[in-house]
């Protein structure tokens, strides 16, 4: 098989793009037929092992609705006496990678996941897209170019970016920086660091990772630090003329330097709650707009926006997709023991919905509750032709903070409502508390030294902004008034001394922050603490 190596120094566009973004073509008939088939190749490879077994025992599966009917809806739990320990000989004969994320509080330290050789191959076609469609003016057309240097802004292996970092590497063009092998012993801060000064002297054509990386460098950018500590580096010819050049175009537009002054970025890769809070900055100060994918560690590359940066396409051969209605959803959340219906994707609406995952191409994953919702904004996409249900990140299942049934607010919701009332901040966290007998929404904020406000003024303004923002949020203001939002403000440094204790107590990596809905008593309780 001709590789994107291959095709690129041969100037092939036209091949790369059918190999890398045809799915974008497919009709609902096609994309069904690709999903059935692989599930029934999946079927007959996952039930020659113990885990196969376990689920099918003596049934015979033979059609999408047959399997529905045998495996039951499954999480986490029903894994781990297979996966937990690594032990491979519960899975069918094979090469294996094992991607790691965080566990459950008081069951499990992380959840493991095996990778066959066919996920890991395909999260680097799926990259490969991404990094075509990020890059793209319109359909057909390729920017990229052999050499192309990404900046590593990724977690290590074995998290799943890590394995995704390294099989791009493998199977596209492209140049990281910091290099993989040596980006891998540093700590996240450091090979950020790194990256951003050897891009300095390389230059920077592809950023993958988060939003707020790229969205805090522009801020130091602009606030006239430039996130670059003076070293013997910056000396080196490109540099200076990069960083010359940069102040010239700065200066001739009357604004600070900005980082699309030194860069030239031909696509942004990102995923995430805070892409839709960094969008416009990131734009703003790169020159880019980010395109979103999804992604996680259980089912690997699942969607991704086209080159219009509207919603997002399904891939057709990563998994196997159902979905939980929202009502089906609330019923299960009401009452545990009642099992929800799930619809297949040609059957689904616009709305939210609970998504369902079971692994192809060698996974180990069946019907999989990974917990998150999505919303399908519409069935097709005009613009670019894409003639599938399109969709967005939503939420966290478990993430919704519901207010007297009336409101359900998302991250989204709360971030864009602090992002927009314009307070100095440096983080956040909130939850949802009952105080005299009153379901309120609590958000802890750390504000920056030059944020000259009061806790009531502060919430004040978010009130304002996510009502503004927000329907539902206004009318339950109306009704249930002003009490029902709360800010309390916490003390300086509390989020880094948060993560700093973290770090020292040996946390998971995905356990250094405080997650910024529904915190646990204890991380508010740490979070509160002076400390000299």
């Amino acid at each position: 098989m001709t590789t994107y190596k291959e095709l690129l120094r041969q100037g092939r566009n036209d091949l790369i793009w059918e190999k890398y973004c045809g799915y974008l073509d497919l009709t609902m008939q096609e994309f069904m037929e690709i999903q059935n088939r692989l599930l029934m190749e999946q079927v007959a490879f996952i039930r020659k092992s113990k885990l196969g077994e376990h689920f099918f025992g003596d049934h015979a599966v033979d059609s999408a609705n047959n399997f529905r009917n045998i495996v039951p809806l499954t999480t986490y739990d029903d894994y781990v006496p297979f996966l937990m320990d690594r032990d491979e000989k519960n899975l069918p004969k094979g090469k294996y990678m094992w991607a790691r994320t965080s566990g459950k509080s008081g069951k499990y330290p992380c959840k493991w996941v095996p990778y066959s050789e066919r996920i890991y191959e395909k999260m680097a076609e799926v990259v490969i897209s991404a990094m075509i469609q990020a890059s793209c003016l319109e359909k057909g057309d390729i920017q990229m170019e052999s050499g192309d240097v990404v900046l590593l802004a990724t977690a290590p292996r074995p998290y799943t970016s890590g394995y995704i970092s390294y099989t791009t590497y493998e199977n596209a063009d492209v140049r990281f920086v910091p290099p993989l092998d040596e980006a891998e012993k540093m700590e996240y801060g450091e090979r950020v660091q790194k990256g951003f000064l050897m891009a300095m002297n390389t230059g920077l054509d592809i950023f993958f990772g988060l939003a707020m990386i790229l969205g805090k460098m522009g801020e130091r950018f602009a606030s006239g630090s430039g996130g670059m500590k003076f070293s013997k580096d910056l000396l080196k010819p490109n540099t200076l003329r990069r960083l010359i050049s940069g102040y010239i175009k700065a200066k001739v537009q009357n604004r600070p330097l900005l980082p699309k002054d030194i860069w030239k970025l031909k696509g942004i890769m990102t995923g995430g709650m805070d892409t839709e809070i960094y969008r416009d900055r990131l734009e703003y100060y790169w020159g880019r707009k980010p395109l979103e994918g999804y992604a996680c560690t259980e089912g690997g590359m699942i969607a991704m926006q086209a080159w219009d940066f509207k919603g997002m396409t399904l891939f057709p051969d990563c998994n196997f997709y159902e979905f939980i209605p929202f009502e089906e959803y609330l019923k299960n959340k009401a009452d545990p023991a009642y099992e929800p219906k799930t619809v297949l994707f040609d059957e689904v609406k616009p709305g939210i919905y609970e998504i369902v995952l079971t692994n192809l191409l060698g996974g180990a994953l069946m019907r999989y509750r990974v917990g998150d919702l999505v919303n399908f904004i519409s069935m097709d996409d005009k613009a670019t032709g894409v003639k599938l249900p399109q969709f967005k990140f939503y939420s966290r299942a478990d993430d919704l903070i519901d207010l007297g049934t009336m409101v359900k607010l998302t991250e989204t919701d709360i971030w864009l409502g602090i992002e927009k009332a314009k307070l100095e901040y440096v983080d956040w966290t909130a939850k949802k508390e009952i105080i005299n007998n009153e379901a309120v929404l609590h958000i802890y904020i750390e504000p920056k030294p030059q944020m000259e406000l009061t806790a009531d003024e502060a919430a004040a303004k978010v009130k304002k902004s996510m009502a503004k923002q927000n329907g539902e949020f206004a009318d339950t203001l109306k009704i249930m008034g002003d009490n029902i939002l709360k800010v309390t403000l916490l003390p300086e440094g509390a989020f880094n001394n948060y993560i700093d204790m973290q770090r020292k107590a040996g946390a998971d990596l995905a356990h250094l922050k405080p997650p910024h809905m529904q915190p646990k008593k204890e991380i508010i309780e740490k979070l509160l603490e002076e400390r000299n």
